[in-house]
């Protein structure tokens, strides 16, 4: 059973019971993976939830470095949905809703620069890259750290509109960046409920 940290209290926690009117921006739900990986989740908006900090494992967007396809070819998305949601609680799995981005239905996917920054400066404007979502308002919540508590660069899903090769990224300083799709960089997905 996971727990909840409220503003002014900690609870046991039920996905299946969740009512996501009930949940507040900032409000944290730790939870285990079904491969023993402990896991805070974080309300981002209404009804988005996020990781708090990213997975232990990195991933790559892609195997080699290349954007074509952006978000709906990429090897990450395949792996959120396939590997990761098979990790997640099975009343988790059972609450997720699908979200649309353009040509895709997927239950996990990555935020892109847009919802985290509110603009964007490395990808063109794009109707499934949204408006910036509450919680990343706060320029310290996009600080994302690894299993030992350092702060690292992570995966958006906006493809580089000037170079194929490259991804956006955050940095590790909260800033917008670009990386080479094949490197390995932190996780940090969302979902909706």
């Amino acid at each position: 059973m996971a727990t909840i940290a409220t503003a002014s209290e900690v609870k046991t926690f039920s996905w299946a019971d969740c009512n996501p009117a009930e949940l507040k921006v900032g409000d944290e739900i730790s939870d285990v993976l079904k491969n023993g990986e402990k896991v805070i989740f974080i309300v981002i908006d209404d009804g988005v939830i996020g990781l708090k900090n990213c997975l232990v494992k990195q991933h790559c967007m892609n195997p080699t470095a290349t954007n074509e396809g952006g978000w709906a070819k990429s090897d990450m998305r395949r792996y959120l949905n396939e590997e990761v949601f098979s990790l997640l609680p099975d009343d988790l799995q059972s609450v997720i809703k699908p979200r649309s981005l353009s040509e895709t239905q997927d239950k996990l996917w990555l935020f892109s620069e847009a919802e985290v920054f509110g603009e964007q400066s490395w990808t063109e404007q794009e109707s499934d890259h949204g408006t910036q979502f509450a919680y990343f308002k706060e320029p310290a919540n996009r600080i994302k750290c690894d299993a030992d508590g350092n702060s690292i660069w992570w995966w958006v899903r906006s493809p580089s509109t000037t170079y194929s090769a490259l991804f956006c990224s955050v940095y590790s300083n909260v800033g917008a960046n670009v990386n080479y799709a094949d490197g390995s960089y932190g996780v940090c997905f969302g979902f909706l409920i």
